[in-house]
């Protein structure tokens, strides 16, 4: 019993002193992306307005997003 106190001990005083951080930052916050771009379209497009916009994220692949505005009315 002495002998399994004597391996226990050092292991529980180094897993004390034992710490780990991760060096990646945080993951980014993918709703605000695309709620962000969504109002840029709105903005960009103006009056004319959004005719598509669609927003993809994909963790460990990328961003994707499409702002398409309506083509305005062509007088003859």
């Amino acid at each position: 019993m002495s002998r399994t106190l004597v391996l226990l001990f050092p292991a529980a005083l180094l897993a004390g002193c034992i710490s780990f951080n991760s060096g990646e930052s945080p993951a980014p916050d993918y709703a605000a992306f695309c709620q962000e771009k969504e109002a840029q379209c709105t903005e960009i497009c103006g009056n004319v307005g959004v005719q598509a916009f669609s927003c993809k994220v994909t963790p460990g692949e990328g961003l994707e997003y499409q702002c398409q505005c309506k083509k305005p009315g062509v007088r003859l």
